[in-house]
């Protein structure tokens, strides 16, 4: 385990940037563990259904405290495993990080120059895109370091139940500047030079609900019913949150 960066960050106050709170609350609030559990999921079955395998070069843009590139090494196996993350307080904040785990500061609109062209399998950016002043110069810094044929895994919360849940007061330290709705995140994957390979919904407000009253939710099975909900048009715009993977054209 390898961290660079250390101290605030350089630009305080950015809007979307998120901090060392949102670190401790991933430690105690049930809620965002299931948030981050369920993005990892996406993920894992991205990678794991489009034929990737063995050792992957995986790198999440946003990774906050690293633990939700911790989730992914648990279930992808050996990496090398990279996370880059603006905020030096929220990047400080990390756990205990496995061999092969390495987080970096830097912009998701200009990586770090020790990441370099072409050299990642898969790039996640889960609830990300919706932080960021611009999200189409981001998308275009995953797609410069992605290999040939690498998987992007985009995700990002509903603009109409985020905002449902911003007036219950839900997520009011979550600091989104852009409304991104599957449409559109479809529409910036694609114009950023990626072929969509699948898109969907999850979390299920039924079930996604259930960890904010503390009612314990086992991720497996909240991603299968997500997968059932998504075939049954009257009921799958309850799910709250988005995704698309996509791939590098080789």
């Amino acid at each position: 385990m390898h961290v660079i960066g250390s101290g605030s960050s350089t630009r305080a106050g950015l809007a979307g940037v998120m901090n060392a709170s949102y670190a401790r609350a991933r430690t105690t609030k049930p809620a965002l563990v299931f948030r981050l559990r369920a993005r990892a999921e996406i993920v894992v079955r991205a990678v794991r259904r489009y034929g990737f395998g063995g050792s992957l070069q995986v790198l999440e843009v946003g990774a906050a405290d690293g633990r939700t590139l911790v989730e992914l090494s648990k279930h992808l196996g050996r990496g090398p495993y990279w996370g880059v993350e603006y905020d030096r307080d929220l990047l400080s904040s990390h756990p205990p990080l496995p061999a092969g785990v390495e987080l970096v500061q830097g912009d998701a609109h200009a990586l770090p120059d020790s990441i370099n062209d072409a050299s990642f399998d898969v790039v996640s950016m889960l609830a990300l895109l919706e932080h960021l002043d611009d999200p189409t110069s981001a998308l275009g810094e995953a797609r410069r370091v992605l290999k040939p044929g690498g998987l992007i895994v985009a995700t990002c919360p509903n603009p109409f139940w985020d905002g449902i849940a911003g007036r219950l007061g839900l997520v009011n330290d979550d600091h989104h500047v852009n409304r991104i709705d599957l449409p559109r995140l479809r529409t910036l994957v694609r114009a950023s030079g990626f072929d969509v390979l699948e898109s969907g919904r999850f979390m299920w407000a039924p079930v996604a609900s259930l960890p904010y009253a503390h009612v314990p939710v086992h991720v497996p099975l909240a991603a299968a019913i997500d997968r059932i909900i998504s075939a049954l048009p009257a009921v799958r715009r309850l799910c709250v949150n988005a995704y698309v993977v996509a791939q590098r054209p080789t």
